[in-house]
């Protein structure tokens, strides 16, 4: 088993860990749960050997095992799979293993023959190692990720949050790779925001909250509530606020009509009214064509066909768009909150193009108190934010510009579940002034939890919409992997 005793790390006054002692047992998938800042970023760095801890210990079945560096981390048996899939779609999955092979003499004719077993381990038997990674699935390079960290000889594999970026049926080849990593004796540590992973996949369960151990249990015991309160130090009365009325007027005209419409993703047209103060999500599988309405509303995705009708020009000057890459080109990550709330509304700010400073600051005091973004906060780059500030920036930089639409792709990825609820509270309210909100999630949580209506594709259509209260969670599931149509 790997067993950390009294761990901590200090920079200074700043306590990232403080004494944090716990045991991840061989055969068991153990999470480690915890809000954005709450330590499991700066564990995951002692074990991978990029940073030295302050104080305690690491041993590996009984051994005290040195992580100074990541090559003694390697070499001890510990490997990280980081968040984001590092292997290089331009080259075959036997060259991406020969880069995680830097001390073995390898070549393209010998790499094949050292990989296979290794993919066939974690059920990518049927995958040729010549193959490009570009032209695998999201989960399947994923797989090969972690494929990779294990012809490293791991005994403890680190995943955080491996299934993230994944579509339902990706993220079943993941949580069954997962799993016979364990049974096969394997350390597990698995990070995750995906609070229905603990019944899925995960035996135990450690909770970080301010860099200390605020609750370690048996998966099997737990319940929601006590996930929730031990992350965040409070009861969270619910996850996705009830829906409202008060921006809504009987028959009124919607704020944006798509009729007809197609685009490079879309393989038959899609229709679609979205009214102020309706909060509508469409789902589906990666590549299904379920971003497409937003993309053709922004202007991203160009239309081939039909057409886009807004409720006035002023609504159409008012379109905010989120991406689902906001490290990408949701905010300028090396400058202030502030200067990133104030981006969108520039041109009205200032005199003959000169903006005053002073008076940006201004402007965007009640934006950044509506997106309860501390003032501490303010001054710091987004860089230095956690994944749910950086996402409230990403959202609220677009009310400076007073919109009437608001597009969002996965509006919650990499948020834990306090800044969630603080999210969905947030847009809720946004709609219950009248905005319409339309967004694209592949967390079916998330989608029946807070959109009112679904829109569903697969295979580059639209094949269903309804109320998203006459949905089941498998259901949906269905609908998305399968078009609708009944399992053989």
């Amino acid at each position: 088993m790997l067993e950390i005793s009294g761990l901590s790390k200090s920079y200074g006054p700043v306590h990232a860990l403080t004494d944090v002692s716990f045991r991840a047992e061989r055969g068991k998938v153990t999470a480690l749960l915890g809000e954005n800042g709450a330590g499991k970023s700066t564990l995951v760095k002692i074990l991978s050997g990029l940073i030295a801890p302050t104080g305690g210990s690491i041993r590996l079945d009984g051994e005290k095992v040195d992580l100074s560096t990541p090559g003694r981390a390697g070499r001890s048996g510990v490997a990280v799979v980081q968040q984001e899939i590092s292997v290089l779609p331009n080259l075959s999955v036997a060259e991406n293993f020969m880069l995680a092979q830097p001390s073995r003499w390898l070549s393209r004719r010998t790499a094949p023959a050292l990989c296979r077993p290794y993919l066939q381990r974690l059920g990518l038997g049927h995958v040729d190692p010549a193959r490009s990674v570009g032209e695998l699935t999201i989960g399947e390079r994923q797989l090969v990720e972690i494929a990779r960290m294990l012809a490293q000889d791991a005994r403890v594999l680190v995943l955080d949050e491996p299934t993230a970026a994944l579509a339902d049926s990706d993220i079943a080849l993941v949580h069954e790779a997962v799993r016979r990593l364990a049974r096969e004796g394997n350390v597990v540590l698995y990070i995750t925001h995906r609070l229905n992973e603990l019944d899925e996949i995960c035996d135990q369960a450690v909770v970080l909250r301010n860099g200390r151990l605020a609750d370690h249990f048996s998966t099997g015991d737990a319940t929601i509530t006590r996930v929730v309160h031990a992350m965040i130090g409070r009861n969270l009365d619910e996850l996705y606020p009830n829906s409202g009325l008060s921006g809504r007027k009987p028959g009124a005209q919607p704020a944006v009509s798509l009729r007809g419409v197609t685009t490079a993703g879309l393989a038959s047209p899609v229709g679609l009214d979205l009214r102020p103060g309706e909060v509508v999500a469409t789902c589906g599988q990666l590549g299904s064509g379920f971003v497409e309405p937003l993309r053709a509303i922004a202007g991203v995705s160009p239309v081939t066909a039909g057409s886009i009708a807004f409720d006035s020009e002023r609504t159409k000057a008012g379109v905010a768009y989120c991406s689902d890459d906001r490290q990408l080109d949701g905010f300028f990550r090396d400058l202030p909150v502030w200067e990133n709330l104030s981006a969108p509304g520039l041109a009205a700010s200032g005199l003959w193009g000169i903006a005053s400073a002073s008076k940006l600051r201004r402007a965007v005091e009640g934006i950044a108190e509506r997106m309860t973004i501390l003032p501490a906060y303010r001054e710091r780059p987004v860089r230095a934010l956690s994944g749910g500030n950086a996402q409230k920036v990403s959202i609220g930089k677009w009310l400076s510009n007073n919109p009437r639409v608001l597009l969002l792709e996965e509006p919650t990825r990499g948020v834990d579940v306090g800044a969630r609820a603080e999210i969905y509270r947030l847009l809720r309210a946004l709609a219950d002034e009248g905005l319409a909100v339309l967004f694209a999630s592949t967390d079916l949580d998330e989608v029946l939890g807070f959109g009112e209506r679904v829109l569903v594709f697969h295979g580059n259509r639209l094949v269903h919409e309804a109320p998203s209260r006459t949905f089941s969670r498998d259901g949906l599931a269905k609908w998305i992997t399968h078009g609708g149509l009944e399992r053989e």
